[in-house]
Formats: structure tokens, sequence, C-alpha cells
């Protein structure tokens, strides 16, 4: 290991959806050996009321988004029945910096983001922006919390607009790995990602043999409900922070 290659030899596991290789670039820059096993994936809830539902988004105030992944389904619709972005009303709020330009890439503008990404940073700090009479539409997935829905003030309204799916043949090539002996490191982007991991690898495998990095404290929380230690975690909720703080967190143990 040297000062500019933290990682060195260092196996990095990546869980969660990948949407760009910056991630992945940094950690091969830094002498990692980044491994791209996705625990879980997404996919667009399709129906037969998608139009309609897209024709009463008109009257909302607000859209809120909390994922890329909400954004793409969302993307698909709009794009399946030709509507364009500039024809909405509605203010754009977000969790993260990552789905503000994955919207923004649409054509729409985000209006509020929180300091922390964060669905109960966001609830705190949205009433500051947007009075309790006006309306929101969140577009949602199927294993989302109630937090955003039970913690504001305003009619919030929701359309579950993704699922998300198990990636059952990526959790055996983990769980090997991480009993291969090697100098391993995993990366949990949601409490999903983290409960897959713990039912099918983690039961198994336990939590000492590896160095556990989150994104968010609520990933965080769930897992050391589970008996983990998480030893990286940083203060912005991304992907490039995380394996930033990794190759701190390396160059200060090794």
């Amino acid at each position: 290991m040297s000062n500019q290659h933290p990682l060195q030899d260092e196996h990095v596991i990546f869980t969660g959806i990948l949407r760009s290789s910056e991630a992945i670039d940094l950690t091969l820059r830094l002498g990692g050996n980044p491994v791209i096993t996705p625990l879980i994936t997404t996919q667009e809830i399709v129906s037969i009321d998608d139009k309609q539902k897209l024709l009463a988004c008109y009257e909302y105030d607000w859209f809120i988004f909390t994922s890329q992944s909400s954004v793409h389904a969302f993307y698909s619709k709009i794009k399946k029945f030709d509507i364009n972005a500039s024809t909405f009303k509605a203010k754009i709020a977000v969790v993260g910096s990552k789905t503000a330009c994955a919207i923004e890439s649409l054509g729409f503008h985000v209006s509020f983001t929180p300091t922390v990404f964060s669905a109960d940073v966001f609830v705190k700090e949205f009433p500051a922006v947007s009075a309790a009479h006006e309306n929101c539409l969140f577009f949602k997935g199927d294993l989302a919390k109630k937090t955003i829905i039970d913690g504001l003030p305003n009619v919030i309204d929701t359309w579950t607009i993704y699922e998300t799916v198990e990636v059952d043949e990526n959790t055996e090539q983990v769980r090997a790995l991480l009993e291969s002996g090697e100098g391993c490191s995993i990366i949990f982007t949601s409490p999903s990602t983290a409960n897959v991991f713990h039912k099918s690898v983690g039961v198994h495998t336990g939590y000492d043999r590896f160095t556990i990095c989150t994104i968010g404290h609520i990933t965080k929380k769930y897992l050391e409900s589970l008996g983990a230690t998480v030893q990286v975690m940083p203060e912005t909720y991304t992907l490039l922070d995380v394996v930033n703080e990794l190759a701190k967190w390396k160059g200060r143990v090794q």
C-alpha cells in the first residue's frame, strides 16, 4: 500500500445499483479492485392507467423524487406518451445530488434538496420552502418507508412507480469473496441492499471479516441493528465520498 494507492489489493464490493462509473474509476485510481455485484435492481411498474396518472400530475404543486430509480421510471412514462417536461407546473424536490442531476437532465429545475441526503432530514427542512396547502406527488418505490408521507404537513399523494427486485445470482459471488481471506470492503447504499446481504450472506459470514461502508445514517443504523460495526460513512451521502472516505480510513489503519 502507498499514499497514492491506499486501496492497493483491496476488493471493494459495490452492492447497490450503479448509475455511472465514477466511483469505479476512483477505486481503480486508488489501487483497489472494484467488484460490481448489485444485490438489488429496480424495474418500472407499468399500468394501463399510466397516461391517466400522468395527466393528473398537472394538478400538483410539487413533485418529490428520492432516488434515481424513480426518475428513470418517470422518464420512461413521459417518453412513452411524448410529454415534455416544460408542460408541468410542479416544483421539484429531491433527496440527493445524483437524483437532482437525473431529473435536471430531463429538463426540470430542482427547487429543493435537503442539506443531508436523507428522507428524515428532508421532512425537517422542506416546510421552510413549501406552504402547507401545497399538494405534493411522491414518486416512490415499492419498499419506500413512510418517512416523507407521515413527516410533512402537506397533502402527499404517492405513485409507486418502480419495484425493487433481488439479484440472487450475485450473492454467492459476494459470499465466496468474503470467505476467501482476501482484503475486502463492502459498500451498502440502502437498507434494502443490507437486508438482502444479511439474509443471503451475512448470516453465514458474520460482519467482522471485512470493512463495512455505508451511504447514510439510516443504512448505518440498520446494519448496526444486525450486529455489524460500520467503519466508513462519509458526511456527504454519495458513492464517490464513500470511496474517498474508505481510502482515508485504510490509510490510517494499515
